[in-house]
């Protein structure tokens, strides 16, 4: 688990593939205020998460403290309109109306990659059945606000179909970009991730892939079901992770000896698992597995991981005194100080509607560029049932990757 103070997510790279705007680039992120009017909800923090995740550093400004230097040493300019169009002096505005540098406006800000340069945001509309679509993929979405405008003269990349017909949703003119929404929350952050790939100019050839994650292996975990799961991967040749800890049993859970523990994690592991250790992978505790014979290859829900090989969701605070919430990502993501951040975002359940939504979550993922659907299966779970939510997942024919090989973690 990683707790992020300052925003930062959304869209990465996989099969070790960078993500780089330009080497050593600045993006320049302009925004009028932080909240929809009446709202306390901070839509800022997830464009800027986004942004932070391509290789260029990342420079906010507040519209009435913008300069015509700040325009000029950016690389990249994104233009966000949260309640209205930014309000920057004339100087800067015209500076940017002549930029041939790649613009990305959003929200209220979006007129300016369509309209004549120097236009005010249009009244905006809340559609409360916007029908999505984006890369063969479609979502019924609330979209508030939503700036329409005509299709035409624009490259259209996403679409929305509304009351007034089908409108951008995302669209390119030359070296300008508009985002008709704010991408606040998936699949619309997802989108605006995509997009970003166009905006920066980056060759994503990564196919959509798989990890398979047995959640939280423990000692008052049925053994047998771990040894029967890990003859299933090894026949369909098939690599998985396993997170497990020896804490946290729950009182009156019988518990497995400790030697038959370890025995389980030990053939899984000799059957193709990567085992990643649950809540920390210090040296203390990690050395309690490898002085049993097992290697611990990665982390998951890891605090503050400022580097390595992590299961995990970034977090984000959107509403001030309240507790941060998840920010979901279709793409694996970087950590601070090197490495890799792999968010669950496919969970399997027990039942026929449960892996019903498992399937469809995994078919969305697949949309995106560099795509990861990171498929969690409770340990705790029945073998049969643990058994038909990967073949589920398996349906949806992504090739299974092995996350140890496929992000290594750079050398320090």
């Amino acid at each position: 688990m990683k707790i992020i103070p300052t925003p930062l997510i959304a869209v990465s790279f996989l099969l070790c593939q960078a993500i780089a705007s330009q080497e050593a680039s600045t993006t320049l992120l302009i925004y009028d205020t932080l909240s929809k009017p009446y709202s306390f909800v901070n839509e800022v923090a997830p464009i800027k998460l986004i942004l932070t995740a391509f290789d260029t550093r990342v420079e906010t400004r507040v519209d009435s403290s913008v300069t015509p230097a700040d325009l000029q040493k950016a690389d990249f300019i994104v233009l966000a309109g949260i309640s209205g169009f930014p309000k920057m002096t004339p100087e800067v505005l015209k500076n940017l109306e002549i930029s041939r540098k790649p613009i990305m406006a959003v929200g209220a800000a979006a007129c300016f990659a369509f309209d004549k340069p120097g236009s005010i945001a249009k009244s905006s509309t809340a559609v409360e059945k916007g029908k999505v679509r984006y890369r063969g993929r479609g979502w019924t979405l609330r979209l508030d606000p939503f700036y329409s405008v005509s299709l035409q003269g624009l490259q259209t990349l996403a679409e929305a179909t509304t009351p007034s017909g089908v409108r951008p949703l995302a669209w390119s003119l030359g070296k300008r970009f508009g985002f008709a929404t704010l991408p606040g929350e998936p699949p619309l952050s997802m989108i605006f991730s995509d997009v970003l790939l166009d905006f920066y100019g980056v060759n994503q050839s990564a196919k959509p892939s798989m990890v398979f994650v047995v959640e939280d292996f423990n000692p008052s975990c049925n053994l047998t079901s771990l040894r029967r799961l890990s003859d299933y991967f090894f026949h369909k040749k098939t690599p998985f992770v396993v997170t497990t800890q020896m804490k946290k049993v729950p009182p009156g859970v019988e518990i497995a000896p400790r030697d038959e523990f370890l025995d389980a994690l030990r053939y899984a592991q000799a059957h193709g698992a990567r085992i990643f250790l649950r809540g920390g992978n210090g040296d203390d505790r990690s050395e309690i597995f490898r002085n049993e014979g097992i290697r611990i290859e990665g982390s998951e829900n890891t605090p503050s991981a400022p580097s390595g090989l992590e299961i995990g969701s970034s977090f984000l605070q959107r509403i001030p005194s309240e507790a941060p919430v998840a920010f979901s990502s279709a793409v694996p993501l970087r950590l601070d100080a090197g490495g890799w951040l792999l968010p669950p975002n496919a969970r399997g359940g027990m039942d026929g509607p449960a892996n019903t939504d498992l399937l469809k979550t995994i078919r969305d993922i697949s949309a995106f560029r560099g795509g990861l659907a990171v498929v969690v299966i409770p340990a705790w779970m029945r073998f049969q049932d643990m058994l038909s939510a990967i073949e589920v997942a398996r349906s949806a024919n992504l090739d299974v990757v092995d996350p140890v090989t496929q992000f290594p973690i750079p050398s320090t």
